[in-house]
């Protein structure tokens, strides 16, 4: 058996759900390394890219420029993979989730990675004699509670903003997988929409409107801006539970899995073309008004983009033939075992590159030219705190919850 066989051996083992599907995990290292490109192309100067195919000019660059919906992706699986446990404890085919379980499993996944990393970025700051930030920064950052008692400037690590997000969504699932039963399902997911746009609106229009844009996309992007994505993927885990239950080959989702995954799809990309094209970030439309300076999209944006991605993930659970293919071949399945590593280290590592000039490649050459030298250094760190950090928390979770 190859190592990443047995990578993948690890990862079923621990699957609460009882259930694992390859084509996710290589979903979730697509977004991973979506969210990296995005920033490597920050720190190339965001130029206009594409390719030449034929005579004919693709446009890669709304491709790239978008690369923080890889973050919409993380939200919307980890409803989904979460809540899927939670559905098979209802259906009655996996026993009822021990709350002191579910958090202790929750703790090992998540922190040592986290804490190692945070270690590690201290000690880099002490040797180039930039000093260390005060203390009850750090702390808030160990306690996950940065969001409430930090601010983007506060962070160690600019990724850091999404983990008590999700950390909060930990801490509320137990309570929000009641409600995932019919008929009250799409009451769920309805109700969270509305709280979720009466948050930013709200927000934006007392608190934020005369703000600088990184404290508007701090607090709007909170975990109440973002608990529909979570839904979405929570409600998909619930409908692909009950078809599998009923045999899938009969539900009625598996013989439209092609069209759900096409809508999805193409509802995503749409609303990624339109966030390019007709409301770029930071530039004012045809209407006056800029994303961050109160235009629609700001208020809906990532709720109908959590819906799409529910429909994609829903669809690839369902099994479509050409997709497994794409997703589920080895090199996506290793970066989707080591994404949590790859989306905590690609930042500090392409910014220390950058910084040392280690080549002179980021501001001299295409976007494509200077992947070349960011790849293999995100790629050997992130296996290596994958291998010695993550799998030796995840072994221990797997062999505790079989005692």
């Amino acid at each position: 058996m190859s190592s990443v066989d047995n990578l993948i051996a690890l990862e079923k083992q621990g699957t609460s759900a009882r259930i694992y599907l390859d084509a996710l995990t290589g979903l979730r290292g697509i977004a991973a390394a979506w969210v990296a490109l995005w920033h490597l192309w920050g720190f190339a100067g965001r130029p206009s890219y594409g390719l030449d195919l034929g005579g004919m000019h693709l446009d890669l660059t709304p491709l790239v420029r978008t690369g923080w919906a890889g973050v919409d992706i993380f939200f919307v699986l980890s409803g989904f993979v979460l809540g899927l446990a939670f559905c098979q404890a209802w259906l009655g085919h996996r026993p009822p989730i021990k709350l002191g379980e579910y958090f202790r499993r929750r703790l090992l996944r998540v922190l040592p990675a986290y804490y190692v990393q945070i270690l590690v970025l201290l000690v880099v700051m002490l040797l180039l004699g930039a000093g260390l930030p005060p203390v009850g920064d750090v702390l808030a950052q160990l306690l996950m509670v940065h969001n409430i008692f930090g601010s983007p400037d506060t962070q160690l690590n600019p990724v850091y903003w999404t983990l008590p997000v999700e950390f909060d969504f930990y801490l509320l699932l137990p309570l929000m997988a009641l409600s995932v039963i019919p008929p009250r399902w799409y009451r769920l997911l309805l109700g969270a929409m509305l709280l979720v746009f009466v948050y930013r609106y709200s927000m934006f229009s007392f608190f934020l409107q005369n703000l600088p844009v990184g404290l508007k996309n701090w607090w709007l992007n909170q975990l109440p801006g973002r608990l529909d994505q979570f839904i979405a993927g929570m409600l998909g885990a619930w409908l692909f539970s009950r078809a599998r239950e009923k045999g899938l080959a009969v539900s009625v989702l598996y013989q439209w899995r092609g069209a759900l995954l096409l809508v999805g799809l193409s509802g995503f990309a749409a609303l990624s073309w339109y966030i390019h094209a007709l409301q770029p970030i930071g530039a004012v439309n045809v209407l006056g008004l800029t994303y961050w300076g109160g235009h629609w999209s700001l208020f809906v944006w990532n709720s109908l983009a959590g819906l799409c991605i529910g429909m994609v993930v829903l669809a690839l659970a369902l099994g479509i033939r050409w997709t497994n293919k794409l997703l589920a071949n080895r090199a996506l399945i290793y970066l989707g075992l080591i994404s949590y590593s790859l989306y905590l280290w690609h930042f500090p590592l392409i910014k220390w590159m950058h910084q040392a000039q280690l080549p002179r490649l980021i501001e001299d050459a295409p976007l494509f030219s200077s992947l070349l030298w960011a790849v293999l250094p995100v790629l050997l760190i992130s296996s290596l705190s994958y291998r010695y950090v993550e799998r030796p928390f995840l072994r221990i979770r797997h062999r505790q919850s079989k005692s």
